[in-house]
């Protein structure tokens, strides 16, 4: 099964470009990532390809709206990137709207969310800051590692106060997510705001070319326009996966360690 990064937060922050710059890091080595955004009031496959003519059937709306959703019909509605076909992505058709497929449920998006990780290496799941919208909390609740990020202001803090009464099941495991300030500048207060949290696990500064890769239709190349504090950021999130890989990889190679400690435990 491939690793689940979901990256969630407030408007604004930067999540669908970190999402981007951190499928790029991923794959570096031929690794295998898929991108899913399920918000259909931006429809993200003309902003990911606004080159590449993409149909209709190949919107996640067809998969989400399936009587059931297994790893076959994931694989037909995945757009390969054509300059780098390591990268898959999964969104919304240009001229798709709310109206546009039934009430999505939570327990589809779930499905989603499985089959496609039984296809790649990762799956990483681009939310809406809008919490109505199922994907996003069922993506929190998905996640292997869970990845918040907030624009280092009121708006920011106060859309995490208002939203974090909804996470508090521990389904959501709210106190493990990585927290970065997002679309940070000179300007923002970032002690006074990350005091007010409880703290940011890293910038992910605003940067003008990153900016233009965004505007001008070229996410996937905003990974070269990186400044030093931003790529800090990201290799803290690499480094938390590869921390799980060799966790899982040390179970795997000798499980009556963990066995033994379980047993330990359950004496206590």
């Amino acid at each position: 099964m491939g690793k689940v990064i979901t990256v969630w937060g407030s408007p604004g922050s930067g999540k669908s470009m970190f999402s981007c710059i951190l499928a790029k890091a991923l794959t570096r080595d031929k690794r295998k990532a898929i991108i899913i955004n399920a918000e259909i009031s931006v429809p993200m496959l003309p902003v990911w390809l606004p080159e590449q003519i993409i149909q209709t059937n190949a919107s996640v709306g067809q998969v989400l709206s399936s009587v059931e959703i297994d790893t076959t019909l994931v694989a037909s509605h995945v757009t390969v990137l054509k300059s780098y076909p390591f990268i898959g992505l999964m969104g919304y058709s240009a001229g798709e709207n709310p109206l546009s497929y039934p009430e999505t449920k939570y327990g589809m998006v779930l499905q989603l969310i499985n089959a496609a990780a039984k296809l790649v290496d990762f799956v990483i799941l681009d939310c809406g800051s809008n919490m109505t919208n199922v994907f996003t909390p069922a993506a929190i609740e998905a996640g292997d590692l869970v990845i918040r990020i907030l624009t280092p202001d009121l708006k920011g803090v106060n859309y995490l106060k208002a939203h974090q009464p909804l996470l508090v099941d521990g389904r959501f495991h709210y106190e493990q997510h990585m927290t970065f300030a997002g679309m940070a500048r000179p300007f923002h207060a970032l002690d006074e705001m990350g005091y007010i949290i409880g703290g940011f696990n890293g910038l992910l500064p605003y940067g003008k070319e990153i900016d233009r890769c965004a505007t001008e239709g070229g996410m996937f190349q905003a990974i070269k326009y990186c400044n030093p504090k931003y790529t800090a950021s990201l290799n803290k999130v690499l480094d938390a996966l590869e921390q799980m890989e060799l966790a899982e990889q040390a179970v795997e190679e000798d499980p009556d360690d963990v066995d033994e400690f379980e047993e330990d435990d359950s004496d206590e």
